[in-house]
């Protein structure tokens, strides 16, 4: 795994702090993931088929990837860090964890991430929205834009698009009565909320991480399950992205040379 997860003990949150520890694997599974094989690799990480054969790659999926690094900085970075997010749930999530694909449209006005885990009964023990940020002001990208919305959602907005999305994900489980599952959801009891974020050195440490997500239990209350938090740490935040996006078309290139 790419990315070491280390918790962090903070009153009230499932807190991680996470860590690079292979930029170049990192990038080849993020270049996948932009060649539209997320599946292929979803089933490395979560150790189904270790050893499938990589799917092939066309010189137009190659160019169509590489456009994904040449957008706006923001949109950029923001893609780059939900992938990174994306790679990290999988490898944390359970057995009956089913985990929405990661999107490829900058700017995307959908959820950043969800995952459904199931029971052994097939019912859903709980439904995990997902916020991801990659900012060089994450206290502030937190309250003025994450906790927001977590209150929307807590309110009823986005009920029907939820109620949506859910379905199309229950969808990829095998033997699973979608219309029964659907049906025994009550959604107060299983929502949980995720947000990660790139942050400073500083919020690495118990005392910095808290003070990052200070007033999560107010905008998302009830029990500490309820609260997941992740943050990945930079001195610069915008230098990491410009250099780890060319480790990225590298390996877009390295992964069209290798069929």
């Amino acid at each position: 795994m790419p990315i070491v997860c280390t918790p962090v003990q903070v009153p009230g949150i499932r807190g991680f702090v996470w860590k690079i520890c292979d930029e170049n694997e990192l990038a080849r599974l993020i270049a996948r993931v932009y060649l539209g094989h997320a599946r292929h690799v979803e089933n490395i990480l979560r150790r189904l088929r270790p050893s499938v054969t990589s799917p092939p790659v066309s010189v137009s999926a190659a160019k169509n990837a590489k456009r994904l690094l040449a957008i706006t900085t923001d949109h950029r970075d923001g893609l780059i860090f939900q992938a990174i997010s994306w790679i990290v749930a999988q490898r944390e999530a359970s057995k009956g964890s089913i985990i929405k694909l990661p999107h490829l449209i900058p700017a995307h006005k959908g959820f950043d991430g969800l995952q459904i885990d199931l029971g052994a009964k097939q019912e859903i023990l709980s439904l995990v929205i997902f916020e991801d940020k990659a900012t060089k002001n994450s206290r502030t990208t937190i309250t003025s834009k994450v906790w927001p919305e977590f209150r929307k959602i807590e309110a009823g907005a986005r009920e029907n698009e939820l109620m949506h999305e859910t379905t199309a994900l229950l969808e990829r489980a095998s033997g699973i009565d979608v219309d029964k599952v659907i049906e025994g959801i009550v959604w107060q009891h299983v929502r949980q909320y995720r947000v990660s974020v790139t942050g400073e050195s500083t919020h690495g440490a118990p005392t910095g991480f808290k003070a990052l997500f200070d007033g999560y239990d107010t905008v998302a209350p009830g029990d500490d399950v309820k609260r997941r938090a992740g943050v990945l740490c930079f001195s610069d935040v915008r230098l990491w992205m410009d250099a780890f996006a060319k480790t990225i078309e590298l390996a877009i290139d390295k992964e069209k040379d290798n069929v």
